[in-house]
């Protein structure tokens, strides 16, 4: 009798500790969340505002805004090289780094993401990047509509040879 009254002590000891163990983890992981939320509001913010300036006021970037620009071209984050290669089309007022802003925007026209393909696309026409137009012409082929559809209008823009879009040839 003894034992069957330790053994369910030990039990219970050990419920009520995985419990804590687990609602610990889950305080720990809704920390993190905080802090991911925040580190992504943080970078929301310096991208709005940053936007804003150069609407405002078209002018090269200053070193620290072009390092933080090119990490986000290279993050891991899709959502987050989309926000850099928007950046980068202002890059179109800034001689210094106008051909870098190419280049990278050139590189991300084969990113695994479609939307990221879309962006680099569109970011190519703010740098007026008419040497890029034999890589895009490749994404004429892409599996993505959206992305084929901007392919067709950045190289029409730039009077590029292209063959009818097949939303042209449906009209």
């Amino acid at each position: 009798m003894m034992r069957m009254m330790v053994a369910c002590v030990v039990v219970a000891i050990a419920f009520v500790l995985v419990g804590c163990s687990q609602q610990q983890d889950t305080l720990v992981s809704r920390s993190t969340s905080v802090e991911t939320t925040t580190d992504e509001d943080a970078v929301l913010d310096w991208v709005e505002t940053l936007e804003t300036e150069l609407r405002q006021n078209p002018r090269p970037f200053t070193e620290e805004e072009w390092m933080k620009v090119k990490q986000l071209c290279e993050a891991s984050d899709p959502e987050r090289r989309i926000m850099g290669l928007y950046l980068l089309g202002f890059a179109y007022y800034d001689q210094q780094h106008r051909s870098e802003a190419s280049q990278i925007a050139k590189s991300l026209l084969n990113d695994p993401e479609p939307d990221v393909r879309a962006s680099a696309i569109l970011t190519l026409q703010d740098l007026d990047a008419r040497d890029a137009a034999t890589e895009i012409q490749q994404l004429l082929n892409d599996p993505e509509e959206h992305v084929r559809e901007d392919a067709h209008a950045v190289l029409q823009g730039w009077s590029y040879p292209v063959p009818q879009s097949p939303s042209e040839a449906g009209s």
